[in-house]
């Protein structure tokens, strides 16, 4: 009985044994506070506006819009507006001596005048098969002469109003490839038309020719 009665005792106390070791444990216990950490982030990029509009009012496209839509704008007839920054001169060939054949004319529009840099530039072909049909068509056009071909025979016009410096919208189907052998990974327009909307002083004085 005696024994029975001291095992219940021992029962009895050892929650209290131990009840006592955890509080004593826990008042031993050091919480040691981390120092705070200010997370330290870049500061958000300024992302700099594109450096022209990709599409102006007319809705036609600049260089650089018909570039950056290329998804859209590959192999299908758009408008581009920029300026004429350098036309196509075939190199003088001497009298006697055998030169290779030139170029077919072409011309090089940017968004801005006088852009230097290549990759700016858009690349026009195909609004003549030679030069001597461009001198032939500007002579004429001097004298007051030039008739454009009849709209029915499908053959367009020649260019006489080309100066380095104006402002022109060119109609053309944008393509890395032209039907005249022509090839550019970053794209060039195959001519079908034009429309100058701002003369170069050169421009201005031989319209002023012209007119005499």
């Amino acid at each position: 009985m005696r024994a029975r009665i001291g095992c219940v005792l021992a029962l009895t106390l050892a929650p209290l044994g131990l009840s006592a070791c955890g509080e004593q444990a826990a008042a031993d216990l050091q919480i040691e506070r981390l120092p705070d950490v200010s997370p330290s982030l870049p500061n958000v990029p300024t992302i700099p506006p594109p450096p022209h509009p990709v599409t102006y009012p007319d809705s036609s496209y600049s260089v650089y819009g018909v570039r950056r839509r290329e998804g859209v704008t590959m192999n299908t007839d758009v408008a581009v507006t920029g300026y004429i920054v350098e036309i196509y001169t075939p190199p003088e060939c001497e009298e006697g001596r055998t030169c290779p054949t030139p170029a077919a004319p072409h011309l090089w529009i940017a968004d801005t005048r006088g852009e230097a840099d290549e990759s700016n530039r858009l690349m026009i072909v195909g609004y003549a098969e030679n030069q001597a049909q461009i001198d032939e068509a500007v002579e004429q056009a001097r004298r007051g002469r030039y008739e454009p071909p009849d709209p029915e025979t499908g053959l367009l016009p020649i260019p006489t109003d080309f100066f380095v410096g104006n402002k022109v919208k060119v109609n053309g189907r944008f393509t890395r490839i032209s039907g005249s052998g022509f090839n550019v990974s970053e794209g060039l327009l195959e001519y079908r038309g034009h429309e100058t909307l701002e003369q170069s002083p050169e421009a201005q004085a031989a319209a002023t020719q012209r007119r005499r």
